[in-house]
């Protein structure tokens, strides 16, 4: 069993003898000690790993009949970007089974080359995108 796990027994357990007997406890083992001690076992325990942005693209329900004269700047673009080691991943996302895709979701290594990405992508200009939004990501567990 985990020190958080036990600790938070602990504070179930309190929390029935103040149930059970209205009587208060002693303050060595005041609930607000308790929490605390499960909040600094958790945190503790647990480190974030690299901090990347996510980037999502809205696309029209006509991408694949549109894009055909911006597809080679926008996938060059991102390719500049994967080089520089700033633009992971990428690519098209829908429902399961797409046939045509509703979006994109990119990851990206910072903030500011996502919103370069964005300023500076044909998709963009020539209305293929409807509407996006940078989220950032903590990364706790990765494959090594």
């Amino acid at each position: 069993m985990t020190l958080a796990f036990a600790l938070a027994g602990r504070a179930l357990s309190a929390f029935a003898f103040v149930a059970s007997t209205g009587r208060k406890l002693p303050s060595s083992t005041h609930l607000s000690h308790i929490r605390t001690q499960i909040t600094r076992s958790y945190s503790s325990t647990t480190t974030l790993g690299a901090t990347q942005f996510v980037l999502h693209y809205d696309y029209i329900p006509e991408v694949l009949e549109k894009r055909g004269p911006y597809r080679e700047g926008h996938i060059g673009l991102l390719k500049e970007l994967a080089a520089e080691g700033k633009c992971l991943l990428g690519g098209p996302s829908g429902p399961v089974g797409m046939e045509v895709p509703t979006g994109a979701l990119f990851v990206f290594t910072d903030e500011e080359s996502a919103k370069i990405f964005v300023k500076d992508d044909p998709y963009v200009e020539a209305g293929i995108v409807t509407g996006h939004s940078i989220t950032e990501w903590n990364v706790v567990i990765e494959k090594e």
